[in-house]
């Protein structure tokens, strides 16, 4: 609380599942920081394997709820569904975000995703997308095949996403 009134809402909240700092999903996470705060954009951020685990209460007023996160056999890693569910299981918890992004790296193409269901994607769209303000909406940022790619690749993805969040309009909460 600052001067007897609750601390305000962040309008952009991040959540980072993945326990290594020295891993791509922690280069990801960076690059979000980065292109948040050249945008200006008030944010916070968590990341659940360090115990980090942001109740309703810190969601109350976001706006912007961005996942980063490495797609594990077609879906999110276990803490990020475990939080997730815990969230949804919580009524109104999500229900002032109205953008959902998603930024992860999976180690499989497009199509064989595609082929199994894309479960992960198809999980926040359908369930998490659905606890949100209504008409939400939902972006997935994803670099397939990341076990594939040259490091000249990442890095361009890793520019791409620093540069989504650095000059797209701020949500406004």
């Amino acid at each position: 609380m600052i001067s007897g009134r609750p601390a305000r809402a962040a309008r952009t909240v991040v959540v980072q599942a993945h326990p290594l700092d020295a891993s791509c999903s922690s280069a990801l996470l960076a690059r979000v920081r980065d292109g948040l705060e050249a945008a200006g954009e008030e944010h916070r951020v968590f990341r659940l394997c360090q115990g980090e685990r942001p109740g309703p209460e810190v969601l109350a007023g976001t706006g912007q709820l961005v996942l980063v996160y490495p797609t594990w056999w077609g879906g999110q890693p276990a803490v990020l569904l475990d939080w997730l569910q815990e969230l949804l299981l919580a009524p109104g918890a999500l229900a002032s975000v109205r953008r959902l992004v998603a930024v992860t790296t999976l180690g499989s193409s497009r199509l064989v995703n595609r082929v199994q269901g894309d479960w992960g994607r198809a999980h926040l769209e359908s369930r998490v997308l659905q606890a949100c303000t209504p008409g939400a909406g939902f972006e997935w940022l994803a670099l397939y095949k990341i076990d594939r790619r040259s490091p000249a690749e990442i890095h361009r993805f890793l520019d791409l996403v620093r540069e989504r969040f650095a000059t797209s309009e701020p949500v406004l909460a």
